[in-house]
């Protein structure tokens, strides 16, 4: 498919990557009069390259203080001689690379590596697009969890190469990428139990976990069984491929200690994370290593990231637990209180092995309707459209009010629902999860938010003043795997993760969609911040929120520059941040 500057699948490619590029370089502005997609007064975004001795124009048929702006396109390069030429995005990032500031930035090798992860994600969002981009799963209904999960579609909303995925073959993507939708088996082995290490909360046995995987499979219980002295484990099909081609792997299966037991039990669809695959037949979702590279990341999951999760589902099933579910009775945290994976000739644990079982309320044939936070706030490739809008406008077509009253009531639901628990968490309890849109499950009622399922805490972070409290229900919190912060850093985090690539993209997408203005969004905003003031004990976050005059976010587009491995390479997860405008604190203008 041709890459030109007018074709609308590459939309998706170029607005991601130029909201990520003007949070983390000043080499731009933006001119003109009011948001409007016609010629008459548009606001214009302007990229100032004085390497190449030109400038690049792009309009905005919506400018966000959220900062999840909408462009429209082609873009066009004014060389000074009154002509003005479009341009498409690989042109644009050519350019780019010659230019202060970010050719600095990183090595040769990084910016070939870069340009190259550009145009695969490219490549990968306009295939997505064509085969599943007009799909719109929220106009007749509220979806279930997995049907969500196929809907984000081009990935995250500000980065150079969303859809990038080293090692990963456009078939791979086909057959095991979640915006297909295409079920698979996973792979299984039987382990001699000298080789298995394990890891589980004192309520799960592993054994009969890993059985209930099995489904309905009797033969694959079969040749589990026939596997004498040896214990089952599932491996992702891709990743089991990949370990079967080392001498290791071969010679343990040649030597009997491994036994191949083949492809079996349920289909199993991959989640929104690619690497995390989900199955409407088993109570639990698995978590598995994949040796490839998504975004700023390798996929491997680390031990000491499993150790915290078993912390927080020891938590969280205790008397912390309790009492906060007494105060967010609609939040519920999803535990990951059992991992599995194969030991080394050292008896050390081999991480690409490592699997991380994670609970299931998305079971049956009446699971309760639920959509990830990322897909809901997805633009369609229209730039304006959205699940969300699509959602706004299906509940004012079943009710007496208007779309614009709808989004409003929505919204302030979704802040109650969603936002309301972590704050707390963070101010009254010292739990500092990792809320960012990815791992925000929204529980659904004919489209209103009525419960919010947090996923992933093996990010999850401690405030160091409620460590001595802590401790008296989990005495080894706050060890050196973990993450501690002081106030100040915990509410950068919370800062990031829960307001700018979560609550913010959710203004951004009902303003976008012309469903409201995003400055009264922040109004009632502010309100609810000022009244939950009252409600927390270490109000340092809330007052950070609302009169920080910036407020700090990650910077996807250096770290993707510089091919640094967010998950090895950054020690400190505060140190790739950068300032934006907080709208929170003050009106957004260009």
């Amino acid at each position: 498919m041709e890459n030109t500057p007018g074709n609308s699948v590459y939309n998706a490619s170029t607005s991601r990557f130029l909201n990520s590029l003007i949070r983390e370089w000043d080499g731009w502005s933006i001119s003109g009069g009011s948001d409007t997609s016609n010629g008459n007064g548009v606001r214009m975004l302007r990229l100032f390259l004085p390497a190449a001795r030109c400038e690049i124009l792009v309009p905005l048929s919506h400018f966000s203080p959220a900062g999840y702006h909408a462009f429209a396109f082609p873009m066009h390069i004014d060389r000074g001689d009154g002509i003005l030429e479009p341009i498409a995005l690989p042109e644009l990032v050519m350019l780019l690379l010659r230019e202060a500031g970010i050719a600095d930035r990183s090595s040769p090798a990084a910016r070939l590596t870069f340009f190259r992860r550009m145009l695969d994600s490219t490549a990968a969002i306009a295939e997505i697009a064509e085969a599943v981009g007009g799909e719109r799963p929220f106009t007749a209904g509220d979806p279930t969890f997995i049907e969500a999960e196929k809907a984000l579609r081009f990935g995250h909303a500000a980065h150079p190469a969303p859809r990038s995925r080293d090692e990963f073959t456009r078939e791979d993507s086909e057959r095991y990428g979640p915006e297909y939708g295409n079920g698979f088996a996973l792979r299984w082995w039987a382990v001699e139990p000298s080789l298995l290490a394990t890891g589980a909360a004192p309520a799960v046995a592993p054994v009969e976990a890993t059985h209930a995987l099995m489904g309905s499979d009797s033969a694959l219980v079969a040749r589990a069984a026939a596997a004498t002295g040896k214990t089952p484990m599932p491996l992702h099909p891709w990743q089991a491929a990949r370990l079967m081609q080392e001498p290791f792997y071969d010679r343990l299966i040649r030597d009997k200690r491994i036994a191949d037991l083949g492809l079996g039990g349920p289909i199993w669809r991959a989640t929104s994370s690619l690497r995390t695959v989900h199955s409407s037949e088993t109570p639990w979702m698995l978590k598995f290593s994949l040796s490839l590279r998504l975004t700023n990341s390798r996929r491997i999951v680390e031990e000491h990231e499993c150790a915290r999760g078993l912390a927080v589902h020891h938590l969280m099933t205790g008397p912390i637990g309790a009492a906060l579910t007494a105060r967010c009775p609609g939040f519920q945290v999803l535990g990951e209180p059992l991992w599995l994976a194969l030991r080394g000739p050292d008896g050390a644990v081999i991480r690409e092995t490592m699997v991380a079982f994670r609970e299931n309320p998305f079971t049956g044939e009446n699971q309760p309707p639920a959509a990830v936070l990322a897909a809901l706030c997805e633009r369609h490739m229209d730039e304006r459209g959205s699940h969300l809008a699509d959602l706004v406008h299906r509940i004012a077509k079943s009710s007496a009010e208007t779309p614009a009253r709808v989004a409003e009531r929505w919204f302030e639901r979704f802040l109650e629902t969603a936002v309301a628990p972590f704050l707390i968490a963070q101010g009254s309890f010292g739990l500092l999860f990792g809320a960012h849109q990815q791992n925000l499950v929204l529980g659904l009622d004919d489209g209103w938010p009525e419960k919010l399922y947090f996923r992933d805490c093996q990010g999850t972070g401690y405030v160091e003043t409620f460590l001595p409290r802590l401790r008296q229900h989990l005495p080894e919190v706050g060890s050196s795997t973990d993450h501690v912060f002081g106030a100040r850093e915990a509410a950068r985090l919370v800062g990031y993760y829960l307001f700018v690539n979560g609550a913010f993209a959710v203004v951004g997408a009902l303003g976008a969609a012309h469903l409201a203005d995003e400055d009264r969004l922040f109004d009632l905003f502010r309100s609810f911040l000022q009244r939950l003031t009252a409600e927390v004990e270490d109000r340092t976050c809330l007052d950070y929120l609302l009169s920080s005059p910036t407020i700090a976010a990650k910077g996807n587009f250096m770290l993707s520059l510089g091919n640094v491995n967010e998950n090895t390479e950054v020690t400190d997860p505060l140190a790739a941040h950068v300032q934006l405008p907080n709208p929170l604190a003050r009106k957004v203008t260009p």
